[in-house]
């Protein structure tokens, strides 16, 4: 009991020590106020314009006519091929290298998946998860961590069981729409 309330071996004074000791001053406090420039509401950061905070309730996903696109370069107009040829020059030499490596495992994927006789669409929908799954799963963790609080109070068992019966009904719905 006593060593437990001991004071420490080791103690540091954070308030003691100048970490800027070493560093050269460039610039002292009131030069660098004098540099810079109030801003005025026009220009504050601060300041919203109200036409971006507004929603919208339209829907900005349009799907494609022809869902079986056998050719996928006519599917982009020419102003998109050549915003991406102006994007892809405009990158530096590394980042060049990480698209084209992407790019080259993104098309290995495709035609291994071809090959087995898996469409592309099947590989992107088992990548996702259904939400009444995930709501299943989430309020079972819940449950499972409540119900190990059950003997703290019965508060918790309580809530525990609720939880269990949410994520039950949530999972039997997944099952219905499989």
């Amino acid at each position: 009991m006593l060593a437990a309330c001991s004071t420490p071996k080791y103690a540091y004074y954070f308030d003691h020590y100048d970490y800027n000791s070493g560093k050269k001053k460039s610039q002292n406090a009131e030069s660098v106020l004098a540099q810079q420039m109030l801003a005025t509401p026009e220009t504050s950061p601060l300041h919203i314009n109200h036409e971006a905070v507004t929603a919208s309730a339209g829907s900005r996903i349009v799907p494609l006519k022809n869902e079986t696109v056998k050719n996928t370069a006519s599917v982009f107009t020419a102003e998109d091929q050549k915003a991406f040829a102006e994007k892809y020059k405009a990158m530096s030499k590394a980042e060049k290298k990480d698209f084209r490596k992407e790019l080259k495992s993104e098309v290995k994927k495709m035609m291994k998946a071809k090959k087995s006789g898996k469409s592309v669409d099947s590989i992107a929908g088992t990548k996702a998860m259904d939400s009444d799954l995930k709501m299943a799963l989430i309020f079972g963790i819940v449950a499972i961590v409540l119900t190990a609080f059950a003997g703290v109070n019965a508060v918790f068992w309580i809530l525990g069981v609720i939880a269990f019966v949410v994520a039950i009904v949530f999972f039997i719905q997944w099952l219905a729409n499989q």
